[in-house]
């Protein structure tokens, strides 16, 4: 494998990363996209490593400017994910909080001891 082999490689993982930005991450049906998306970008990854191992490889400068290109729309990416979770994470935890307040007016009340005063009387 060449160069140009790495080069294209790289292109196919930046199309890959670009195509995962584009993705709505409040659509559900593209939880199978992005799922399809994030393991083909491994394999991607894992082809361009092995080709990198080889003895006397060097990224060219198209090679760098794309690999930073890359690394940018990644963390992009990343801080996209870690705001959604965050939403998810607040909302699963004001879900939780409401349960446990719905649970303390839902529990049975029993006393045991206590007095009984008749009207009636």
């Amino acid at each position: 494998m060449t160069s140009s082999s790495v080069t294209n490689l790289l292109l196919e993982l930046r199309d890959l990363i670009r195509a995962i930005s584009a993705l709505d991450l409040e659509n559900e049906a593209d939880y199978e996209t992005l799922l399809s998306l994030q393991y083909n970008q491994a394999l991607l990854r894992e082809r361009i490593d092995q080709l990198s191992q080889v003895k006397d490889f060097s990224y060219t400068e198209s090679d760098r400017s794309i690999l930073q290109e890359c690394i940018d729309l990644e963390m992009k990416n990343n801080e996209a994910f870690a705001q959604k979770l965050q939403e998810a994470s607040m909302e699963l935890k004001r879900i939780n909080e409401s349960r446990k307040s719905k649970n303390t007016y839902l529990g049975e009340y029993t006393q045991h001891v206590g007095y009984f005063i008749d009207s009636h009387q």
